[in-house]
């Protein structure tokens, strides 16, 4: 007998149907034989409609080639869990557009004609509501929210407007100054301001005026602002030279005193009032006049007053008029803090005055005992009355006239002033002159060139005293 070492070798893919395998009963003392390829296992899918097999085929006799299982899309997730295949549906990739509609309970769009019986509410997204106005807005009911209303809107300038009944369709007032109108789908505001019935507070803020006015009848006259300047005037008149330009006078407030001032600072600066510069050619310049107030009937005129600069204990401002001849400027008259009047240049001249030259500073003395007697009389101007005694024919006598205003260059005026008019018994006559001046005095000499006696009667001597 052979051994198995010594028998050919037989693989599964040379197995036929003549290949048997022995198989001893030991117990029953038989022997049988098994057809070898019946051996091999046999994979049978049952398929349902449309089933698809699992396994492509087998190899080698005893190989089985399964088929895999993946996902055709993303709408399928397939993993394993132990000893198990899982598919998943991902539900948010799932699109009901794509999928047919015509049998399932899934819809993608809703036909209110035929899906929708009777009016939609609006707690289901609808308006509760057969139809609408023409022309109208939609709005909800006063209370509630079971159905919503149409307003009419078909008028020009209608608007919707909300209150505590509801909103409502109407048309805007026109307030004071105002004017509107309504056209189809516009409306026009317009303002027509002619007057302001209250106080208008701007509350800090500003009013452009262009190249317009503020006025009181609406033209081109009154206040205009251009620039950082201001104009007050007729329109035709207009001008920009200054901060404020004015083309008429400046009239105050009456039974009350005003002041024009500069306000005070470190570095003053000076105020100028000047007339109007010519621009014509040898064309003459405009007045500059300063009146005080006219009284009426016996009452007093307005003083004109000008006051130099007052100071602490420096010195005063002076008071000085100025004249110019070719752009060359003269003092011609300064009144000083000591309050002299001084004329720098040309003559003080007076003409057509009422009074003539009136001199205030004066003082007045009467001489005791005699002719020969001295006098005290401080004052610029004045009268000396003489001793009420004789003075003898063909005579003379000196006295002295203290009188602090007196220098050494002093001109000094003497008239005499006779008692009594001349007659054929007392005809004398009475010469007065200045016969020595010094610093605080002067001497009068009294002469009488007659050939009689001077009346006993107190003859004055008015004086004049002019220094230089």
């Amino acid at each position: 007998m052979a051994t198995i070492t010594e028998l050919a070798a037989l693989t599964k893919t040379n197995v036929t149907a003549n290949d048997y395998l022995l198989v001893a009963n030991a117990a029953k003392q038989t022997n049988n034989k098994f057809l070898l390829s019946s051996l091999f296992p046999t994979v049978q899918t049952k398929l349902g409609a449309s089933g698809e097999n699992l396994y492509v085929d087998i190899t080698d006799k005893n190989v089985i080639n399964l088929k895999g299982i993946e996902s055709a899309n993303n709408k399928i997730t397939v993993a394993t869990a132990s000893n198990d295949i899982v598919l998943t549906l991902v539900e948010s990739n799932i699109t009901l557009s794509n999928c047919d509609n015509s049998t399932s309970a899934f819809l993608s769009t809703v036909d209110l004609a035929s899906n929708v019986t009777g009016t939609l509410p609006v707690d289901n997204g609808g308006t509760n509501a057969a139809s609408f106005l023409d022309k109208a807005v939609v709005v909800t009911q006063a209370s509630g929210t079971d159905t919503l209303r149409s307003l009419d809107m078909s008028t020009n300038g209608q608007l919707l407007i909300g209150g505590t009944s509801g909103p409502q369709v109407a048309t805007l007032t026109a307030g004071t100054n105002i004017t509107i109108t309504n056209g189809d789908g516009t409306i026009t505001i317009n303002s027509s301001l002619a007057s302001v019935s209250s106080d208008l507070d701007m509350n800090n803020n500003d009013i452009d005026l262009g190249t317009g006015y503020v006025s009181s009848d609406g033209n081109s006259n009154g206040v205009r602002v251009t620039g950082n300047n201001a104009y007050i005037g007729a329109g035709g008149s207009y001008f920009n030279s200054a901060v404020l330009n004015l083309s008429g006078g400046i009239d105050l407030l009456t039974n009350t005193s005003h002041s024009i001032k500069v306000v005070a600072g470190t570095t003053p600066g000076t105020l100028a009032v000047q007339g109007q510069d010519t621009t014509t050619t040898n064309g003459n310049g405009g007045n500059l006049t300063l009146s005080a107030g006219d009284a009426d009937g016996s009452g007093t005129g307005g003083q004109l007053i000008l006051y130099g600069g007052d100071t602490g204990s420096g010195t005063g401002g002076n008071i000085k008029l100025i004249t110019s001849v070719a752009g060359t400027y003269t003092h011609a008259v300064t009144v000083d803090e000591n309050s002299d009047v001084t004329v720098n240049n040309g003559s003080l001249v007076i003409t057509r005055a009422t009074e003539g030259l009136v001199h205030s500073n004066k003082g007045a003395v009467t001489q005791a005992t005699n002719h020969s007697t001295g006098v005290t009389v401080n004052a610029t101007s004045g009268i000396i009355t003489l001793a009420g005694v004789a003075l003898n024919a063909a005579a003379e006598v000196e006295f002295t006239v203290t009188n602090s205003t007196v220098t050494t260059t002093s001109l000094i005026l003497l008239t005499v002033q006779c008692p009594i008019a001349a007659s054929a018994v007392d005809n004398a006559t009475m010469v007065a002159q200045i016969s020595r001046i010094s610093g605080g005095s002067f001497n009068i000499r009294l002469s009488n060139p007659g050939a009689a006696n001077t009346s006993t009667d107190a003859h004055k001597i008015h004086f004049l005293i002019i220094n230089q």
